[in-house]
């Protein structure tokens, strides 16, 4: 599918900015992403023996999942340093707003297929419903660049393309009354989402060694790397 997400429109209006971001984190905590990056993420935390932890969350949008496993390292007694980067400046300057009290977050501007950090500088990176993006071959190139700036491990989680997946979060989002932009964004994404056969050939393409391919209620996928320094 060929269509855009409205939210990539630097035009967009603050306003259904705002609007799409709180909505994205509804859907994240409820049927998204959100639940499936957390449910590898927070064992892997638990077991990381660093201090502090280092995690890069990329294209963080709202930084709800940031702010999560902030809140869970908190619990554990862990330390935590979480950089979370976007491309948009409009979407880093809420979430910065959304994420005072949180001092473990700092957020960059920049481009996930330009990653500006050296090899082996975080513990977990994270990229949730974020490689529907991008074409197969972005995809791979982006996977390999996540595995090298990890020491650790790596959770791609994503949409998994789907007819009923697309009626179902129509109905939901109409349900919930959501603004026009999410309810068109989340079409748009679900149409463009890959399927587990086709992720699984875009992480033997990037020749991720040691790799699983979890599957996920509400039609979610998450692919879990772990590298040589990974518990």
């Amino acid at each position: 599918m060929d269509a855009e997400e409205w939210v990539d429109d630097p035009a967009l209006s603050v306003e259904d900015t705002r609007d799409t971001l709180i909505e994205q984190a509804v859907i994240n905590r409820l049927i998204g992403g959100g639940r499936a990056t957390l449910a590898h993420a927070f064992p892997l935390l638990k077991a990381c023996a660093s201090d502090p932890v280092r995690v890069l969350d990329i294209a963080c949008g709202g930084a709800d999942l940031s702010r999560r496993l902030v809140d869970r390292a908190r619990r554990l007694g862990k330390r935590i340093e979480v950089t979370a980067l976007d491309l948009s400046e409009k979407v880093i300057e809420w979430a910065r707003r959304m994420s005072e009290g949180y001092p473990e977050i700092s957020f960059i501007q920049g481009n996930a297929m330009e990653l500006p950090f050296p090899r082996g500088s975080f513990d977990l990176v994270i990229a949730s419903t974020f490689i529907h993006h991008l074409p197969p071959e972005q995809v791979t190139a982006l996977l390999r660049k996540l595995r090298d700036v990890s020491r650790g491990s790596v959770i791609v989680a994503d949409l998994v393309r789907s007819s009923l997946a697309y009626l179902e979060f129509w109905f939901f989002a109409h349900l919930m009354r959501f603004n026009p932009v999410t309810i068109h964004d989340g079409l748009v994404s679900v149409c463009r989402a890959y399927s587990p056969a086709e992720l699984t050939g875009m992480a033997q393409q990037a020749e991720l060694r040691s790799w699983k391919l979890y599957r996920h209620t509400f039609y979610r996928m998450a692919l879990v790397y772990k590298g040589v320094d990974s518990a």
